[in-house]
């Protein structure tokens, strides 16, 4: 029989973050960073989360660009040639709960993914994840 599994969060409004544990190992397995910027569906529930992610991206040249993903980056023209798939539309809404702000595009690259507002280019949230050890193994 298949032991069911119930990972849980820790949510830290008032910095930002969401913090999900593994429910067997009782370890973080991702972390939540939300940007609180205007027309995204968690506005003004989480406080701004200040954060700074380094990343170094290859470009098909081969050019290596150094570059700091922060809550007030236009990520979207950041990602254009690095990330070659289309992104998951994410619409949010609840029967109690109606998102006036629309849908969200989310980008994945590497353990990250990048939760982008179509309309204006910038970031909703980032989701740093790690793989199960099963699934790595």
């Amino acid at each position: 029989m298949r032991q069911q599994r119930c990972d849980y969060f820790y949510n830290y409004f008032t910095l930002g973050v969401d913090v999900l544990f593994d429910a067997r190992t009782h370890r973080v397995i991702t972390f939540v960073l939300h940007t609180n910027q205007p027309g995204e569906y968690a506005f003004n529930i989480y406080y701004r989360c200040m954060f700074e992610i380094p990343l170094s991206i290859t470009s098909d040249d081969g050019e290596v660009k150094s570059l700091v993903i922060d809550p007030f980056v236009k990520i979207q023209s950041l990602l254009e040639g690095v990330i070659n798939e289309q992104p998951v539309v994410i619409h949010q809404e609840t029967a109690t709960r109606r998102n006036p702000f629309g849908v969200t595009n989310a980008y994945n690259y590497r353990d990250l993914i990048f939760e982008v507002l179509p309309q204006n280019g910038y970031l909703a949230s980032v989701t740093i994840y790690s793989l199960p050890e099963e699934a790595t193994s």
